[in-house]
């Protein structure tokens, strides 16, 4: 991100003068009172009240430029990433660093300015600190589950973002990359940007000498071309120049003196190092690093007393001692650490185990509720069924019975069982025989098959002399016989 973002350059004006001709003076600011803006900058100036966004059309005799009381430039840049990043409590000892890259584009310059959004990165900071349930996201994982707890933060602030839009004081901000860092990641990637700063101060300085360098070597080159120059044109007077060759050769004389002398000094001290460095080595190497053996050897140079050895190995003992008793403490305070936490770790799964227990329970529960429900349901509608049908073969028999009635009545009308033996009390018996229920799976006979069954039985004892049916039933006239009168009624 830029180092000044939304606001790039701000100005304020005192009350503008005339300028220009005797005769051409008008009200106007300088050229150099109106900042310069990019393609993708914009002015805003403020006038009382009002603001007034320029880009970059107005000139500085323009009446907006003379009565505003200052100017801003308002970077209008699409998707500027700005980097947020804060620390969320974790289950553990330590929390997490959140870091949520936010693309934010201006959309209202006037607002910015207005509001004088300066520091874009603490809003979008006290924005994300806002969002319901953000700073509990980590507080019941480990510090190592930091991917999880990335995912659970980037789908909350997914999903808040579609609900409800950052819309900061003229400025629309996307939240977009979120990265979370354990304190080991945050302190690698702490180290990664210091190292990256410091290379970039590094070319930034080695470049600074290089031209630097460079400046003083053109200056260098040109005294020296000067002085060629005057050397060249000083060719009147060759005592000048017989006295400055004399006094070059003597002092390059003298130089070469002071260096033979300086490489001698040189290679005596050398010598001299080389000297001591070889004792140090051969004291090294048969002392090394043990602090005693220096201590005998510091007592018999006469640098320390019998006394002071003796107090100084009593004390490393006691140093000893002590390291020894801390690393056993630390050793032991780690083992119960472990244990509690083994502890802790199987009471968190035996409770785990019975929540699913619990859970089996209350799913089995509701299935043999839900069978129950069922088979109650199915009793009630095999019971409305059977009802509906025992009612519909009552309806049936009843029909039957009416049909087989009037069936007897025209018969004995038309004198149909004249003649017969055994008369039209059998067929009479025989009709009301029908019973209102009858069984189970039996078929009543429609008015057809009584019909039928009547014609059949007065014909067969009907004797032969008598009046024949045909078998289409065309004789059967049903309109105009009275049946009840036929049948004595």
């Amino acid at each position: 991100m830029a180092e000044k973002y939304p606001l790039v350059e701000q100005r304020e004006y005192t009350r503008a003068g005339k300028r220009g001709g005797f005769l051409s003076r008008r009200v106007s600011r300088t050229d150099d009172e109106l900042p310069t803006v990019a393609p993708h900058l914009v002015r805003v100036f403020r006038i009382g009240e009002a603001y007034v966004e320029d880009h970059g059309q107005l000139r500085s005799d323009d009446r907006t430029v003379v009565d505003a009381s200052s100017v801003t430039v308002v970077d209008r840049r699409v998707e500027v990433p700005v980097v947020v990043e804060t620390g969320i409590p974790s289950g553990e000892v330590g929390e997490f660093t959140v870091r949520t890259t936010f693309y934010c584009t201006v959309v209202d310059a006037c607002a910015v300015v207005r509001d004088g959004i300066t520091d874009v990165e603490a809003l979008l900071l006290s924005h994300l600190r806002s969002v319901p349930g953000f700073v509990e996201d980590g507080s019941d994982r480990a510090i190592v589950d930091s991917l999880a707890v990335r995912d659970r933060i980037d789908a909350r602030l997914t999903a808040y973002q579609e609900m409800r839009p950052t819309m900061l004081s003229g400025l629309r901000a996307r939240h977009g990359a979120v990265e979370v860092l354990s304190p080991a990641e945050l302190a690698d990637a702490l180290a990664k940007e210091e190292e990256g700063r410091r290379k970039l101060e590094w070319t930034r300085e080695r470049e600074e000498r290089e031209q630097e360098a460079n400046l003083r070597r053109a200056l260098l080159e040109t005294e020296l071309e000067i002085r060629r120059e005057e050397l060249r044109n000083m060719t009147a007077v060759s005592k000048e120049r017989n006295r400055q060759e004399e006094e070059r050769l003597r002092n390059r004389y003298q130089r070469d003196e002071d260096t033979v002398q300086q490489e001698h000094d040189l290679l005596r001290q050398a010598e001299r190092n080389r000297a001591t460095r070889a004792e140090l080595v051969e004291d090294y190497r048969l002392i090394g690093a043990d602090p005693s053996a220096a201590d005998f050897l510091a007592m018999r140079s006469g640098d320390i007393t019998s006394d002071e050895l003796a107090q100084r190995l009593d004390s490393r003992r006691r140093a000893d001692h002590e390291a020894e008793l801390q690393r056993l403490s630390v050793d032991r305070d780690d083992e119960r650490w472990k244990m509690e936490r083994g502890d802790r770790l199987h009471e968190l799964t035996r409770a785990d185990d019975r929540e699913d227990a619990a859970e089996q329970r209350r799913e089995k529960l509701r299935r043999w509720e839900a069978e129950r429900e069922d088979r109650l349901r199915r009793r009630q509608e095999e019971r409305l069924d059977a009802e509906r049908l025992q009612r519909d073969e009552r309806e049936w028999a009843r029909e039957v019975l009416k049909a087989k009635a009037a069936l007897s009545k025209e018969a004995i009308a038309r004198g149909l069982f004249d003649g017969v033996p055994s008369g039209p009390g059998d067929v009479i018996n025989g009709v009301s025989d029908v019973t209102v229920k009858p069984q189970s799976g039996g078929r009543a006979l429609p008015e057809e098959d009584a019909a039928g069954e009547l014609e059949g039985a007065s014909g067969r004892d009907r004797p032969r002399g008598g009046t024949d049916l045909d078998d289409d039933g065309d004789d059967l006239d049903l309109g105009g016989t009275d049946s009840e009168a036929s049948l004595g009624h």
